[in-house]
């Protein structure tokens, strides 16, 4: 997935993503996540000024959606506290949903709990969510 690029592209990929969600009726973002989630400094702050903190992740859980079941569920189920893990539901016909379901289920009963990014704790790097 090529990034966005110029500071123009980052504004419209911020921007028409969050016209997105205004358009279903949902309530305005807080945060934002590129696509590729890669940011140079001068987009991290331009996506701060328009009021959005940044939505990092430490594991990527399934590798957009193309792992197996198998390696998707351990990948996830290898979380420690305070990871955040991306993955990615919305593809019916690939194998990683089902591994993702696994690894969250591996978490819980290993006594872990989850919370939304806005109850979490911490500053990232860059002063992304602080």
């Amino acid at each position: 997935i090529k990034s966005a690029g110029s500071p123009d592209a980052v504004l419209a990929e911020v921007e028409s993503g969050a016209a997105a969600l205004a358009r279903t009726g949902q309530p305005a973002p807080k945060w934002f996540r590129g696509a590729t989630a890669e940011y140079s400094p001068s987009a991290i702050a331009m996506i701060r000024k328009l009021g959005f903190k940044i939505a990092g992740f430490s594991i990527n859980g399934d590798g957009g959606s193309l792992l197996g079941a198998k390696e998707t569920a351990r990948r996830i189920a290898a979380a420690k506290d305070g990871d955040v893990i991306i993955s990615h539901i919305n593809q019916p016909t690939h194998a990683a949903g089902e591994g993702v379901v696994q690894g969250l289920l591996a978490l819980k009963a290993k006594g872990m709990t989850f919370v939304r990014l806005d109850d979490a704790d911490g500053t990232g790097n860059h002063g992304t969510t602080d």
